[in-house]
């Protein structure tokens, strides 16, 4: 059994460093990504849990955290976002302001379901709030309303679980930025609502908006992607429209002015793809060539220099399927399903190895690791009930022996190990609450979570 499980392990290792990936998600200062086969895997800051590995713990290069057919992942400023191919949504990371939606404001660094709906389509990570839109067309928000980010009406409360904005049933698309929160409506309709200083919402305004307001005229809006204080928009004859604050030329019309409504970036119409950073905007055209513009500084803008500029330069990458930028750096995922990524690196967020930024695209390798080990492990054990209230049973398939189990708090602190007599484990004497079960088996190590009654 240990010989197949060996070629099954190398098998799978082979085809991960082939498939590598195919959605990316930049945070300020940590990394999401999906492959191929559906796994979820995350690298870079993880000073909040935001990377979901149960740790609080920097990882320099990509870590793998669950193998359950994702779908999409959002990456916000320190907490994530994920939906599964069965429609349900999960959080984890930062939760002071509630924007895990589990009911409370604690931090965690475990992938935790949101709620017990199997309905979601669409989700955001802004700063520190959420949003999200279910299949049946609703639009949901939780989390930081101090600008009105959660489009509730004005209350400026933080919301802890999912709360329904509007009673509308017509929402398509959700995006969500630092302090605002935009939305796209099945008739092609732009909507946005949250901070409005500089404009950055797109009514033509300076005035905070705690609804939804819409966003011009136009009914042909396909996607949204916005930075700090700013937001571009394409619509779906190609042609790219920005908004909001043009400190650094992010608005890429040429100025350096802000603008209140959409505004028209040159006259192409054969715009393809967008990402927003904090300050700068990475985009393809329908030819392959990206291009890139707004804030250089550490070298985000990828055309080896860290100036910033007001109209878009091309960027020596071609054949681009997916781009993401966080707040100085940027990634993207090639049509051969291979990460580059150029910008500031002193959080690792590469995922490479190292805290090296470049001021140019530089190749991140897949990973070599692959999860199957973690995968086997995982289904080797069992462990019931859940929640538990004295003893708790870890049932062992036959496949690997156990040489250790421990058991610790959500933020690392060891309650007990055991090196013996696996098959029962005393609990009656933890406090209520959340802990990890890390077991050991065959120098890999699985973790699960339960609730102590």
């Amino acid at each position: 059994m240990k010989i197949i499980l060996f070629f099954l392990i190398l098998i799978a290792s082979l085809n991960s460093n082939g498939q590598c990936w195919s959605k990316i998600s930049a945070g300020d200062y940590h990394t999401l990504a999906i492959t191929v086969d559906g796994e979820l895997w995350a690298w870079g800051d993880n000073y909040n849990g935001e990377l979901g590995d149960g740790t609080t713990i920097n990882r320099t290069t990509p870590t793998f955290i669950n193998n359950s057919s994702w779908q999409e992942v959002s990456a916000g400023l320190s907490h994530s976002l994920g939906l599964k191919g069965d429609g349900t949504l999960w959080s984890w990371g930062r939760n002071g302001t509630g924007q895990l939606g589990d009911g409370t404001d604690i931090d965690n660094p475990i992938v935790t379901q949101v709620g017990m709906a199997d309905n979601w389509m669409s989700m955001a990570a802004g700063a520190n709030h959420s949003a999200a839109i279910k299949s049946d067309g609703t639009l949901w928000a939780w989390g930081s309303d101090e600008y009105g980010q959660l489009g509730d009406g004005g209350t400026n409360t933080a919301k802890t679980i999912p709360t329904q904005v509007s009673s509308e049933t017509t929402w398509k698309k959700v995006f969500a930025s630092e302090y605002n929160t935009y939305a796209i409506k099945q008739d092609g309709t732009l909507w946005g609502f949250g901070r409005n200083n500089v404009g950055q919402v797109g009514d033509g305004t300076t005035v905070q908006k705690n609804m939804p307001v819409q966003i011009g005229t136009a009914t042909n809006w396909s996607e949204i992607s916005s930075g700090r204080y700013f937001a571009v928009g394409l619509q779906t004859d190609g042609s790219l429209w920005a908004w909001g604050d043009n400190f650094y030329g992010q608005l890429g019309d040429g100025t350096y002015i802000g603008k209140t409504i959409p505004t028209k970036i040159g006259a192409s119409t054969d715009w393809k793809i967008i990402a927003c950073g904090a300050e700068h905007i990475v985009a393809q055209k329908t030819d392959a060539t990206v291009y890139a513009w707004g804030n250089g500084q550490d070298g985000a803008l990828g055309i080896n220099n860290d100036a910033k500029f007001n109209t878009p330069k091309q960027v020596n990458i071609l054949n681009v399927q997916s781009i993401s930028c966080g707040s100085l750096h940027s990634l993207v995922i090639k049509n051969d399903n291979k990460l580059w990524a150029w910008g500031t690196n002193v959080n690792n967020q590469f995922g490479n190895g190292t805290n090296t930024s470049t001021l140019i695209p530089v190749e991140v390798a897949c990973p070599t690791t692959t999860a199957i080990s973690f995968q086997e492990a995982a289904k080797s054990f069992k462990i019931f009930p859940n929640p538990v209230k004295d003893f708790l049973t870890i049932r062992n398939l036959p496949e690997m022996s156990i040489e250790k189990v421990v058991i610790t708090d959500l933020s690392g602190q060891k309650f007990s190990e055991q090196t013996s007599n696996f098959t029962l484990i005393e609990v009656s004497q933890l406090p209520a609450g959340m802990y990890l079960l890390q077991i050991t088996s065959e120098g890999r190590k699985t973790v699960s979570k339960f609730i102590k009654h």
